[in-house]
């Protein structure tokens, strides 16, 4: 396959965004192209799995558990 290629210099471009330039507003809509809108809480609360199960998974979602080093941070004991 041949490719041409021409004289003209290379330019960049931000695909996000209709003008082809970067700007804080348009990479934050970028980190949200695909995502799912419903509340991931939502599906948490829904589920069919064990109460703990749920309720934890609620905490890792917020990053509230108490991992070992975060206990150790705060000088709890810990395994």
């Amino acid at each position: 396959r041949l490719v041409s290629l021409s004289s003209a210099p290379d330019a960049l471009s931000w695909r996000w965004s209709p003008k082809g330039v970067y700007t804080a507003s348009t990479c934050y809509t970028a980190l949200f192209i695909g995502s799912t809108t419903a509340p991931f809480w939502k599906l948490i609360w829904r589920s069919w799995a064990p109460l703990n199960v749920k309720f934890f998974l609620w905490l890792a979602s917020q990053n509230r558990c108490w991992t070992a080093d975060r206990l150790a941070r705060r000088g709890l004991p810990h395994p």
